[in-house]
């Protein structure tokens, strides 16, 4: 038997599909990307074609291994991780999709959401475990719990309540449900597997992490059939064995399987309580590890749980910034502040201060801890001095107080202290971002120097399952040449301009 190179590792995010091959230094020695396209069949839609995906995922890895220098057998596991909480239904006698992949962003299940949250029995349930929250956290989470359209089992009810014959064959046992990396599974399998893991599992909303089980309560309430769900198992458990006419007649062990923010945590390092990585593409997702005792934020921060690895299950708690990359790009596209991200930070250095601007980064809502989807994207302080520098810096100003805004609404719910914050993803680039960001958390920044922290973080588990790598003081050897960005702000100014900031929302929120 040949010794096995490499780890493979796959990452199927909202827009691409990326394939990595991961040698023994933990190096990424080639990476293969795909475009994959997003169907809008009615106001509000966001799908994603079942076969495409698939067949874009096989595309990928096979441009990988069409080169000589690398061959399937040379493969010790498979590591995949998605975007979370997209999901799609098919037939478990057939194997074909039944509906579209229905994406975490799809709003056409507001009326669902609205019809969900007024249940009567519901609205009891809440009632009733609010008497007992103050010695259950599953009771306190139950009393907070409001369904919002990003949650699969708001969208999973609304697609079975417009297709009766859809819900018939849920409950005749003939359908099978699923997140990305449970349709991938299923197929790499040769349609043997039906499973997901912990993380994915949690992050669908339809998973209790108080007891790791699909949550019963919900499903029966809402008439969501139990049946479909599939098989949860551990981040590193034994997901199977790839169908060997797939890839030149080798089965490949199927070894990891993480949402994509819980793979960027163990990719960077943050093993212990208290370590925290922010991702910045599109959206920010700021995540801290709370460690085995599942944890809830009062002020309305759900526990998730990061991966479970051999039977021990280390839990966290997401906060999000809706717009990060995507604001800078409709700023750019948009009004025409600056022609390219590089030229907004361009803009943005020719200043240290801006001059009373405030640039409050809420265009489409904002989340934790003021959850109000109607606030909008605000600039203040305007005057006849202003110049388009000081509105560039405030744009960066704003985007790293809202992450601050969770950052320490998390240290006050949990009381665990931040030592340092971790980053990767395109936003991360800006040194000016990171360095106002380190500035006004008052906490050292760290940015990895490979921004594909989520295809890193599931090959090191997929390593460590098959002992690929011994054990994660190995992995600590590979994490280095992060750049660091150390807090260098007066006290007082960065006292004053918290406050300023906290102001400008206060106004903001009454108007909202």
């Amino acid at each position: 038997m040949t010794e096995k190179k490499y780890i493979l590792s796959i990452d199927s995010g909202s827009t691409g599909i990326r394939a990595f091959l991961f040698n023994k230094k933990g190096e990424i020695v080639v990476r293969e990307y795909e475009k994959t396209s997003a169907l809008y069949p009615e106001a509000g839609a966001i799908e994603h074609d079942p076969i495409m995906l698939w067949e874009t995922l096989l595309k990928v890895v096979g441009r990988i291994f069409s080169r000589e220098e690398y061959k399937p057998d040379d493969i010790a596991a498979i590591g995949l991780c998605n975007q979370r909480a997209s999901f799609c239904l098919w037939d478990r006698n057939t194997g074909e999709p039944l509906i579209n992949f229905i994406n975490w962003a799809d709003v056409r299940a507001v009326d669902t959401c609205e019809q969900m949250n007024s249940n009567k029995k519901w609205k009891f349930l809440k009632k009733l475990s609010g008497l007992f929250a103050k010695f259950s956290p599953l009771m306190a989470v139950t009393k907070m719990l409001t369904f919002v359209t990003s949650h699969a089992s708001v969208r999973l009810k609304w697609a079975l309540d417009r297709d009766p014959e859809l819900l018939a064959k849920c409950e005749a046992g003939d359908v099978m449900f699923g997140t990305l990396d449970t349709w991938y599974i299923y197929n790499l399998t040769g349609r043997k597997e039906h499973r997901t893991d912990f993380s994915n599992a949690v992050s669908s909303s339809l998973f209790n992490s108080f007891n790791s089980t699909w949550n019963d309560i919900v499903c029966n309430l809402f008439g969501i059939p139990l049946n479909i769900f599939p098989e949860v198992i551990d981040t590193n458990g034994e997901f199977g064995v790839t169908e060997s006419t797939l890839f030149g007649g080798v089965e490949i062990p199927i070894r990891a399987v993480a949402g994509d923010q819980q793979a960027a945590m163990f990719g960077q390092g943050c093993w212990e309580v208290g370590d925290v990585k922010i991702s910045q593409g599109s959206g920010a997702f700021v995540d801290i590890n709370v460690g085995e005792e599942v944890k809830f934020s009062p002020r309305g921060l759900y526990p998730l749980i990061a991966w479970k690895l051999d039977g021990k299950q280390i839990n966290l708690l997401e906060g999000y910034v809706n717009t990060a990359g995507t604001l800078i790009d409709w700023l750019g596209e948009g009004i025409g502040l600056s022609d390219t991200p590089q030229i907004l930070n361009e803009l943005a250095a020719q200043t240290e201060d801006t001059e009373g601007v405030i640039f409050i980064p809420t265009p489409s809502g904002a989340e934790f801890p003021y959850f109000n989807p109607k606030m909008r994207g605000t600039i203040l302080g305007l005057s006849l001095t202003t110049h388009r520098r000081h509105v560039a810096r405030a744009v960066l100003e704003g985007i790293a107080f809202r992450l601050f805004d969770i950052v320490e609404g998390i240290m006050e719910d949990t009381k665990i202290p931040i030592k340092s914050i971790k980053v990767d993803g395109g936003v991360s680039k800006s040194d000016l971002l990171l360095q106002i960001l380190a500035d006004i958390t008052d906490i050292t920044v760290k940015r990895a120097p490979e921004p594909d922290m989520t295809a890193t973080g599931v090959a090191y588990i997929a390593g460590l399952a098959v002992n690929f790598w011994k054990d994660r003081e190995e992995l600590k050897g590979f994490q280095k040449d992060y750049k660091e960005f150390k807090p260098n702000m007066d006290p007082q100014k960065r006292k004053e301009k918290i406050a300023r900031w906290k102001k400008s929302v206060e106004a903001i929120l009454k108007i909202a």
